[in-house]
Order: structure tokens, then C-alpha cells, then sequence
């Protein structure tokens, strides 16, 4: 039986966050540091609130959060705003006409017993949350996103290469052994004129 309380799981109850993805994103920020500390970042499919909270008390000083969700959200701060909606229907405009230097999502969608419908699933969200990020990103801007692993990852991954200097598959020691989770770091967005 898969032992769910595992050591991040206890480590984030310790340290007071609301989720143990929240070592995903520290682990990725250690190794790309790609979150400045007056950066704007938008979270898609924030909630409960792990990643949010995590930059607003680790990395951003003077920089800001806008979390996007379809479920509510009961993470708070000052440099926190949250929008509840799905980001397939959203109107840009919710923004107020700021860019991001960095878009961040630990979104999934609901999965199934099928190892494959999960990761179709996957791609379609994640392509999902790439058009918003290409109306939204800066140039120059960061993007970091989950996807489960499968035969359309090479896919996506080239679809993206178009649009950043760099693409990496990062597989965080937080992930659980037996996940199909991995994460793409994407550096350097350039929009395409």
C-alpha cells in the first residue's frame, strides 16, 4: 500500500505549507533559479496555495503573485491576488494589462486508473495553460510547468523549443517514485513576431 504521509508530506504539515508540492517548486528554483526576488509571477491552478505561498515568503520581496483556479483558494497575502475561473475561459483582461516574468503550474487534471488518458489529459491542459502563458509571459520570461510523462511529451516539448531558448525535463526528488510527473522548465520566452 502507497504510504501517503511519506516525509515531505509530514516536513510541509512542519513547515506550515499547505501542500508537499510546495518542495517541487524549491527544489526547481535551487537548480534553474529562474524567480527573482521582484519578479510577477502567475500561478495557474494555484490552489490550495503551496507555490504561491512558498515564493511570497521564500523568494519575492517586493514581487507578486496573481493564482488562477476553477477551485477556491483560502491561501492570503498582501502581494497575493487570486482569480477564481478556468484559464481556458478567461479573459486576459482579469490581468490588468500585466506581463509576467514567470508563469508557474502544478495544475492536473482529474485522473483516471488509465496511465494513458492521464497523460492525454495532461498535454491538453498543459496546452491550455501555454496559449494563456504566450498572451500573458514577457520576453525573456520563465516558464515551469507539470505534465505527466507519455509518447506525446516529445510533442510538446518541441512545440514549446519554438518559443524558449531552453527546454528541460526536471524530475524533482519530491515527486513520488511511482508518478508519471515530471516538470518542463522553460527558459527564455521569445514571442514570435
Amino acid at each position: 500500500m502507497k504510504k501517503v504521509q511519506d516525509f515531505y508530506f509530514k516536513k510541509a504539515k512542519e513547515e506550515n505549507y499547505k501542500a508537499r508540492s510546495v518542495f517541487k517548486l524549491e527544489e526547481a528554483q535551487n537548480k534553474f533559479k529562474f524567480i527573482k526576488s521582484s519578479d510577477r509571477v502567475l500561478d495557474v491552478g494555484c490552489s490550495p496555495g503551496s507555490f504561491s505561498q512558498y515564493m511570497l515568503n521564500k523568494i519575492l520581496k517586493t514581487g507578486s503573485v496573481v493564482g488562477v483556479d476553477i477551485l477556491p483558494n483560502s491561501f492570503a497575502h498582501q502581494r497575493f491576488k487570486f482569480i477564481l475561473g478556468d484559464i481556458k475561459e478567461i479573459d486576459i483582461s482579469a490581468f490588468d494589462d500585466i506581463l509576467f516574468d514567470v508563469v508557474v503550474s502544478d495544475a492536473m487534471p482529474n485522473t483516471t486508473s488509465d496511465k494513458e488518458t492521464n497523460h492525454f489529459r495532461s498535454i491538453s491542459l498543459c496546452r491550455s495553460i501555454f496559449e494563456l502563458a504566450k498572451d500573458v509571459l514577457k520576453d525573456g520570461g520563465h516558464f515551469f510547468i507539470k505534465v505527466f510523462d507519455g509518447k506525446d511529451l516529445q510533442d510538446f516539448k518541441k512545440e514549446l523549443n519554438e518559443y524558449f531558448e531552453s527546454v528541460n525535463v526536471f524530475k524533482p526528488k519530491s515527486s513520488r517514485d511511482e508518478s508519471r510527473e515530471v516538470f518542463l522548465f522553460c527558459k527564455n520566452f521569445k514571442k514570435l513576431r
